[in-house]
C-alpha cells in the first residue's frame, strides 16, 4: 500500500501544470457546489414544493446539458479551455446565487436551466483538456486523479454544509432547519465559488495546429461506433437517475436525520467516490479496463439492493459506502474508454456526444423518479435502478470483453509495485 501511494505522488508530479491547475479548479469547484447541493433539495422542499416539482428542478439541468452539449461543443470547438472554463463559472455562480435568492417557480426554473448551461460548457471542455494535457501513460491517472479531487471536495463540502447551517441556525430565531439557515449557506457557497477562478485563470494552451471545427469533428464521427461504446453508459446514467439526485431526500425522510447527521452521512459518498476512483488505475494495470469496470459495477448491485431495502441506518450507510466506491470506480475508467475509442480531433465530439447522451438518461429518469417517489416512495425507484445497472454490466461484458482482451494495457507513468 506504501507504494502504491509513492507511486501516485510521483505520477502527481509528473502532470503538467495545466493538468495540476485543472485538478485544483475541480476541487475548488466542486467544494462550493458540495455546500450548495447538501441543502438545496430541503430548502426547496421547505419552501412548500412537492417532490415532483423538485423532480423537474433535478430534470431541468440534466436536460439543459442534453440539449445544449453539442451546439457548444461546435460553437466553442476553437475557443481556449481557459475562457470555456471561465465562461462556465460564471454561468454557475448567477445560477446558484439566483436559486438562492428567488423562490418563485419560474425563477427557480430558469436558474435550473443556467446551472445545466455552465455544467455543458464544463463537460465539454474538461475530458479533452485533460486528453491534451497528458500523456496516454499517465491519462489514467490524470481522469481518476481529478474525479477523487471532485469527491474529496464533495466529502469536504458535505461536511462543511451541515456545519454552516447549524451555524446559520444559531444566528437566525428560525432554526438550523429552516429556509433562512439553508438560503445563507447557499450563498456562502456562492462566495466560495469565486476562488475557482484562480486556477482557471492559470491554465494556458497552445495553439493546436491543424484544430477542426466542431462541425467537421462532427461530422467525421462514426456513429455506429460511438452509440456502441456509449450505450451501457446511457443504461447506468438511467438508473443512477432515479436514486442519486435523492439521496439527501432518501436519508432525510427514511431515518430522520438531523441536518449535521445527514451532513455526515452524505460526506461519506464523495470519500467513497474518491476511494474508488484512486483504486481504479491500479486494477485497470492488473485486468484491463473493461475487466475492470465490469467488475466494480457487479460488485457494487448487491449492496445496491442492501442500501434500498434494509430499512436500518447503520447498514443502509455502509451498504451506500461499498456501491458508491464501487460503481463510480469505474468512471474515470470509463472515460478513458471511451476517448480510446476516437482520434484526438474527435475527441471533444465524442464527449459532448456523451455528455447529451448521459444527462438526457439521467434527467428523464429524475422526473421519473420523483413522479414514481409520491405513490411509491423509493420502492421502485430502486428496482429500477437495480434492473439497469445489470443490464449495463451484462451489454459491458458481452460487446466488450473480448475486445479488451486483445489489447495490452499501457504501463502507468511510474511502474507499479505491489506488495
Amino acid at each position: 500500500m506504501l507504494d502504491i501511494i509513492k507511486n501516485y505522488i510521483a505520477v502527481f508530479r509528473a502532470f503538467s501544470k495545466n493538468a495540476r491547475n485543472f485538478l485544483l479548479l475541480t476541487f475548488l469547484m466542486s467544494f462550493a457546489q458540495s455546500i450548495f447541493g447538501l441543502v438545496f433539495n430541503l430548502y426547496i422542499l421547505k419552501l412548500g414544493y412537492t417532490r415532483d416539482f423538485l423532480g423537474t428542478l433535478g430534470a431541468i439541468p440534466s436536460l439543459t446539458v442534453a440539449a445544449l452539449a453539442i451546439p457548444l461543443a461546435v460553437f466553442f470547438a476553437a475557443a481556449p479551455a481557459r475562457k470555456s472554463l471561465m465562461g462556465s463559472l460564471a454561468l454557475s455562480l448567477v445560477a446558484m446565487a439566483g436559486m438562492a435568492l428567488f423562490t418563485g417557480r419560474l425563477p427557480l426554473m430558469f436558474f435550473s436551466l443556467l446551472s445545466g448551461a455552465s455544467a455543458a460548457l464544463l463537460a465539454i471542455t474538461a475530458m479533452p483538456l485533460m486528453a491534451r494535457s497528458s500523456t496516454e501513460k499517465e491519462r489514467q491517472h490524470l481522469f481518476s486523479f481529478q474525479f477523487a479531487a471532485s469527491m474529496l471536495a464533495g466529502f469536504a463540502g458535505s461536511l462543511a454544509s451541515g456545519w454552516l447551517t447549524g451555524f446559520w441556525g444559531s444566528v437566525f430565531t428560525a432554526g438550523d432547519e429552516s429556509a433562512a439557515a439553508y438560503r445563507a449557506t447557499m450563498l456562502a457557497a456562492c462566495a466560495l465559488l469565486l476562488a475557482s477562478c484562480l486556477p482557471a485563470l492559470k491554465i494556458k494552451e497552445p495553439q493546436l495546429q491543424g484544430r477542426q471545427p466542431g462541425s467537421s469533428a462532427f461530422s467525421n464521427l462514426a456513429l455506429g461506433t460511438a452509440m456502441i461504446v456509449l450505450a451501457p453508459q446511457l443504461i447506468i446514467a438511467f438508473g443512477a437517475g432515479m436514486i442519486m439526485p435523492y439521496l439527501n431526500v432518501f436519508f432525510k425522510s427514511g431515518f430522520d436525520l438531523h441536518i449535521a447527521s445527514l451532513g455526515f452521512y452524505m460526506s461519506l459518498i464523495p470519500l467513497a467516490m474518491a476511494a474508488g476512483a484512486l483504486v481504479g488505475p491500479w486494477l485497470v494495470t492488473k485486468i484491463g479496463r473493461v475487466k475492470a469496470m465490469i467488475t466494480f459495477q457487479s460488485l457494487s448491485i448487491p449492496f445496491l439492493a442492501t442500501m434500498g431495502f434494509s430499512g436500518l441506518l447503520l447498514p443502509t450507510v455502509l451498504a451506500t459506502f461499498a456501491r458508491t466506491m464501487l460503481m463510480n470506480a469505474s468512471w474515470p475508467v470509463y472515460s478513458v474508454f471511451l476517448l480510446s475509442h476516437f482520434p484526438t480531433p474527435q475527441q471533444q465530439a465524442a464527449s459532448a456526444l456523451y455528455t447529451a447522451g448521459w444527462n438526457l438518461a439521467n434527467a428523464l429518469a429524475a422526473r421519473l423518479s420523483g413522479r414514481l417517489q409520491m405513490d411509491f416512495g423509493f420502492t421502485l425507484s430502486f428496482l429500477i435502478t437495480i434492473t439497469c445497472y445489470s443490464a449495463a454490466t451484462l451489454l459491458l461484458s458481452r460487446r466488450f470483453l473480448k475486445e479488451d482482451s486483445k489489447k495490452a494495457v499501457l504501463p502507468t507513468a511510474i511502474k507499479e509495485e505491489i506488495e
